[in-house]
């Protein structure tokens, strides 16, 4: 039995971005990967691909990603991992023996415990054949019930509102959006989506799925009222996949499996990354969900340095995100003023509107910008942003990044920043330093 450097167990983000690290900078380490899923979907992409306009290919992701960064490709499950004598044991029966283990093992939808839920007409939006349940689905529906009012959920509503069907989404949060965005910028996608028809019902839970014999369901609700629909899509959130942890004996939590601050687990050898972990707040070091791509890859770019013998820490995620609704754009990175409360941060924020370019440019719009700072050293842990366009993701970079070098409000009040007629803001206005002003004053 031949020994490979590294064993991956997983092929997602951070399996493959392992494997490209590895590959840069491991001379001539042996990789395998083992991996159960024959073809992999760029999951975030998964409600852009339901209208039909790209051919499905478009939203795999080949396995070149894997062969031609020099690792071998098992398609196999793996049931067992052997901590004792380094092994894995997969489905065929074969046995890899590992020097370095990394569990990439990633998440699954949650399917509530709900009656009727088991039905080809309801799915959720993770794989392939989601997808393509999904285009089936929507080429012949023309009423849908989505079930979970975060961005994928919302991602998917607006696409099929768009295709000409019937959209109703229910929330059991009091808002959509609530664990990533502020509320100021809740209630304008709460009026977007109105205006466009799109039917939004918070406070409210899926009690029964009743199966009708034309096709449709029936969606009843905690209070008593029902909904009629050709189709469900369930977007309630994802489980990290632990299973293969547990039965090894690493140590685990309900948000995934505990690691250390080089992203090693409670076994020799092993570490994992993605969204199969347990993740922990940049700020407040406590553990905190993240199931984000870039957290993935994140998490994978420090365990593979570890790997090669590097000693290098992980600090800690800061969750950051964007989404497109409509016209707008938005994002955060970092706390939201409510989460920084509920951690017990003395918090002061800040907001701004500005134009996105000189005022007398066509097409100038409003960019809002709401900074929080912790309170007793008035450092930036928290920013958000909401727009017209797809710059967001630009701006909760920066964000990011601030947050990450521990800028203060002296620092955003004095950073150098560039200017354009269309491109950004007239010299004298800047979304950052006009939300640090405001929250300035409150001192």
């Amino acid at each position: 039995m031949e020994k490979r450097d590294l064993v991956i167990i997983g092929g997602g983000p951070a399996g493959r971005l392992i494997v490209h690290t590895i590959n840069a900078f491991g001379g001539n380490m042996s990789v395998t990967l083992i991996k159960d899923e024959e073809i992999n979907a760029n999951r975030c992409a998964i409600p852009y691909g339901i209208t039909d306009k790209k051919p499905l290919e478009k939203f795999q992701i080949s396995n070149k990603l894997i062969t031609d960064f020099g690792a071998e490709l098992v398609l196999d499950r793996v049931e067992q991992i052997n901590t004792g004598a380094n092994q894995v044991l997969t489905e065929s029966g074969k046995i890899y023996e590992y020097k370095n283990l990394m569990l990439a093992t990633g998440s699954r939808p949650v399917i509530p415990p709900i009656p009727g839920v088991e039905a080809e007409n309801i799915t959720s939006v993770r794989s392939i054949i989601d997808l393509s349940r999904l285009r089936r689905l929507a080429a012949k529906g023309k009423r849908a019930v989505v079930v979970g009012g975060g961005y994928i959920g919302l991602e998917v509503a607006v696409v099929l509102r768009q295709m000409g069907i019937d959209v109703t989404l229910v929330e059991m949060m009091p808002k959509i959006l609530m664990a990533t965005t502020e509320p100021e910028f809740i209630s304008t996608i709460e009026d977007t989506l109105a205006e466009n028809d799109l039917r939004i019902l918070t406070n409210e839970k899926v009690v029964e799925f009743v199966h009708q014999i034309d096709g449709s369901v029936e969606i009843k609700l905690g209070n008593g009222d029902a909904l009629v629909a050709d189709f469900v899509v369930l977007s309630v959130g994802v489980s990290p996949n632990t299973e293969l942890a547990v039965q090894a004996g690493i140590n685990t939590s309900r948000l995934g499996i505990c690691t250390d601050e080089y992203m090693c687990t409670s076994a020799p050898n092993i570490y994992a990354s993605g969204d199969c972990v347990e993740k922990k707040s940049f700020i407040t070091m406590q553990p905190t969900r993240g199931e984000f791509g870039t957290n993935a890859v994140f998490m994978a770019k420090v365990a593979a340095q570890n790997i090669l013998g590097n000693k290098v820490k992980f600090p800690g995620v800061l969750n950051a995100n964007a989404t497109a609704i409509y016209d707008w754009s938005l994002g955060s990175a970092g706390l939201t003023e409510q989460m920084a409360k509920d951690a017990g941060i003395d918090v002061i924020t800040g907001y701004s509107e500005i134009y996105d370019k000189y005022p007398m440019m066509d097409n100038v719009d409003i960019v809002r910008t709401k900074l929080v700072f912790n309170g007793s050293n008035l450092k930036l842990i928290g920013g958000s942003v909401m727009r017209k366009g797809s710059c967001t993701a630009q701006n909760v970079d920066f964000i990011s990044f601030a947050i990450q070098m521990g800028a203060t409000m002296e620092n955003l009040l004095n950073y150098q920043y560039a200017t354009h007629p269309e491109l950004a803001a007239k010299p004298s206005d800047n979304c950052y330093t006009f939300a640090t002003k405001q929250a300035l004053s409150k001192l």
